[in-house]
């Protein structure tokens, strides 16, 4: 199977030509431990995150993918037989997406200058900032003058009172903030980080926001948490 592997990689693109993961798509080092054959056939269909559902993959092809992650040594051993046919429709793209390639330093982190995520207003009307300033503090330096920013995945909600809040950091951190001045009125710390869009509702005349806490990205602690807060009685 492994004759035509560059063919299905070409689905698994954003882990990295080595496995150990590509920006937010984490490493398939060892990934023979977390799943067997069957179960990692389901992913490939289902999706899961950020990754896309392959349903238009054929079985031998999901097969020989397998075959390679799971480092399944009895498989790979088998020739690779294509079931595609010239007349049936089935095209297969010249190119294909070569993963996330990031300007970091030795250390891993961004090779520019901080902030490394920033928070912005901005005036439709004149297309100039309101405002601008850094979102989240990375764990690593937690005694800056400033804070760093960090890399953020998940946009904010504003409530008619002018609150505007946000989690989406790799500190794992929910904010507030003056949707006016941009000033920081409240943050409190998740069970894992809230890479997501928090929601708001009401309930019985009272009002609620609420965030789903699953972690995970950029090697922070996964979870499957959703938490909800509101104002005290």
């Amino acid at each position: 199977m492994l004759t035509n592997l560059g063919i299905w990689l070409k689905a698994l693109p954003s882990h990295g030509a080595d496995r150990k993961g590509s920006g937010t798509f984490p490493s398939l080092i060892n990934i023979n431990k977390k799943y067997k054959a069957l179960q990692f056939d389901t992913l490939i269909q289902s999706g899961r995150r950020m990754m896309p559902a392959f349903r238009q993959l054929k079985p031998n092809e999901r097969k020989a993918i397998a075959s390679f992650v799971l480092d399944i040594k009895a498989e790979q051993l088998k020739p690779f037989v294509d079931e595609v046919k010239a007349d049936d429709g089935y095209y297969r793209l010249p190119y294909a997406m070569a993963g996330y390639n990031k300007f970091l330093s030795k250390e891993g982190y961004p090779g520019i200058r901080p902030p490394w995520g920033t928070l912005s207003a901005i005036d439709l009307n004149t297309g100039k900032f309101v405002w601008h300033k850094a979102l989240g503090n990375d764990p690593e330096f937690p005694h800056g003058k400033e804070d760093s920013g960090t890399e953020n995945y998940g946009a904010s909600v504003i409530t008619k009172g002018g609150l505007l809040f946000i989690a989406a950091t790799k500190d794992g951190k929910f904010r507030a903030y003056n949707k006016k001045t941009g000033k920081l009125l409240w943050e409190v710390m998740l069970p894992a980080p809230g890479y997501a869009t928090p929601s708001i509702y009401q309930l019985n005349g009272k009002q609620y926001i609420v965030i789903a806490c699953g972690g995970g990205k950029m090697n922070t602690r996964s979870g499957d948490s959703y938490v909800a807060f509101a104002l005290p009685e």
